[in-house]
């Protein structure tokens, strides 16, 4: 579990990097909602997913499968650490539903 939990934070601060380096912060926005992306609750996301879907496939080794889920999400190769573009969709999606989930109903 060590493992995960690492590979996840190295996947959650390569995404917050480049985030700063694109937009010059770690904020996302998703239909006026903002949030900052924050390292700790991104790579616990992250786990708790991939070890939920592993868990899903009835997989006897679900801890196994899950770091073979978020190996999908980075690549290791070169001088820096990559977001594959899979990754950048799965944690943007994360994000969105992260931001709508603490959207306030609109009354009339």
């Amino acid at each position: 579990m060590e493992q995960l939990q690492r590979l996840a934070e190295t996947i959650a601060e390569t995404y917050i990097r480049d985030l700063q380096r694109s937009n010059g912060n770690a904020i996302v926005t998703h239909d006026d909602q903002s949030g900052e992306v924050k390292r700790e609750q991104l790579a616990s996301g992250l786990v708790d997913n991939c070890i939920s879907a592993a868990k899903n496939l009835n997989r006897e080794n679900f801890e196994h499968e899950a770091y073979m889920m978020l190996g999908k999400l980075i690549s290791l190769d070169g001088r820096e650490y990559q977001i594959t573009r899979h990754g950048r969709a799965v944690i943007d999606t994360m994000s969105r539903s992260a931001l709508s989930k603490g959207a306030k109903p609109v009354s009339h």
